[in-house]
């Protein structure tokens, strides 16, 4: 078992334990004490009091009842998103980022799986099935890493042999090394992405994360069963030492991964919302990212100042530039003047993002053979 799954203990919904994703987890943790919870409401109100550290070590097993597919949490218009949809079959995470925004996010402190799969499946099909001009790109990675548990529950396998050839893009992200598991595919509309650092900046702030060197074979191992790949600079970190280390970066990146099977990647600078620096703090004394100047941007996250991101921007995007010309790069939460002084353009609008996205895919990638949509199917009413 690898080490993101120390699981201590297993508390079962009664109503789920014979569901076959239930009994799975059951099987392979076999010997891990189990709690069975006949009265939810009541566990959910005593579980909140328990502590983060402790509840990533603990599976609650239960059922969704509400919708899986969401799109992307954007804060207000104030910054551009992309439209992207989050499969929220799994919350929370066994990983430990200091500046993971969970830790301020979650009532539930445990790493709560939702074993009725079916209903994500039923979900994702008929929200392409509504829009008919539309390419949905989805990903499992928003409220989770999308691989730390995933040997254990094999979640994504599901997912990704019931995405192949529809009219939608998968995306599985993570920041471990976790793919030998992952079923070999025929290369299509699925991709596996990493969220990439220095590894300094790895060894201090993404605690129990694979280091960069696994990460980039990971990456080339996912090319080899099949998988596009994506990558995400998010969040950039402005630490002592981030022009050349993240220039180092890059140069590691574009020297061993190709350029022509990379769907996308995304610049985003540290953002958290106020409350959580407070537990950034508490829990990691060492850590560094909260001693930066910053600003309270439009959206009420705190971001480093403009000018600063600007600056950050700049460097990475030039870099990348230089030696992937083609690649379609895009800025994760970022207004419409960062992107202006930074690209020379700008988005119009969320909708018009969106629409680039599709016109890149289906350029760069004929194999898949989407249609490059018309403006008009991505109106910003959708």
């Amino acid at each position: 078992m690898n080490k993101t799954m120390e699981i201590e203990h297993i508390f079962l919904d009664k109503d789920v334990e014979s569901t076959p994703l239930a009994l799975r987890i059951l099987s392979t943790l076999k010997g891990t004490p189990v709690t069975s919870v006949t009265d939810r409401d009541r566990f959910l109100r005593e579980i909140e009091q328990k502590p983060l550290g402790s509840g990533k070590k603990n599976l609650w097993l239960t059922r969704f009842k509400g919708a899986f597919l969401k799109p992307c949490p954007a804060t207000g218009t104030d910054y551009l998103c992309c439209r992207y949809w989050t499969i929220n079959a799994q919350t929370h995470c066994p990983l430990d980022c200091t500046y993971c925004i969970l830790q301020n996010y979650l009532n539930v402190p445990l790493i709560t799986i939702y074993t009725n799969m079916g209903d994500v499946l039923a979900e994702i099909d008929a929200l392409i099935q509504n829009r008919a001009g539309r390419l949905f790109r989805m990903g499992t990675g928003e409220l989770t890493d999308s691989l730390a548990l995933d040997p254990l529950t094999r979640m994504n396998e599901t997912l990704i042999r019931h995405s192949l050839g529809k009219r939608m893009i998968l995306e599985i992200k993570t920041k471990t090394d976790l793919i030998a598991h992952l079923p070999e595919i025929p290369r299509s509309n699925v991709l596996a992405s990493w969220s990439l650092n220095p590894d300094e900046f790895i060894h201090t702030e993404e605690l129990k994360t694979a280091p960069l060197e696994k990460r980039l074979k990971a990456a080339l191992g996912a090319l080899k069963k099949g998988y596009r790949l994506g990558f995400h600079f998010d969040p950039l970190l402005m630490l002592p030492g981030w022009e050349k280390r993240y220039g180092e970066l890059i140069s590691k990146l574009t020297e061993r991964v190709p350029e022509k099977e990379v769907m996308w990647i995304s610049l985003g600078s540290l953002r958290f919302p106020p409350p959580l620096k407070k537990a950034i703090e508490n829990r990691f004394p060492r850590s560094r990212i909260t001693t930066a100047e910053f600003a309270k941007g439009l959206d009420g996250k705190i971001r480093y100042f403009r000018p600063m991101r600007t600056e950050l921007y700049k460097r990475v995007y030039g870099n990348l530039r230089d030696r992937w010309p083609d690649v379609f790069v895009y800025f994760c939460m970022e207004n419409r003047t960062v992107w202006q002084d930074v690209l020379g353009f700008a988005p119009e609008d969320n909708s018009h993002l969106d629409f680039l996205f599709h016109q890149s895919i289906g350029k760069r990638f004929p194999d898949l053979s989407l249609q490059v949509p018309d403006r008009g199917d991505y109106g910003p009413g959708d």
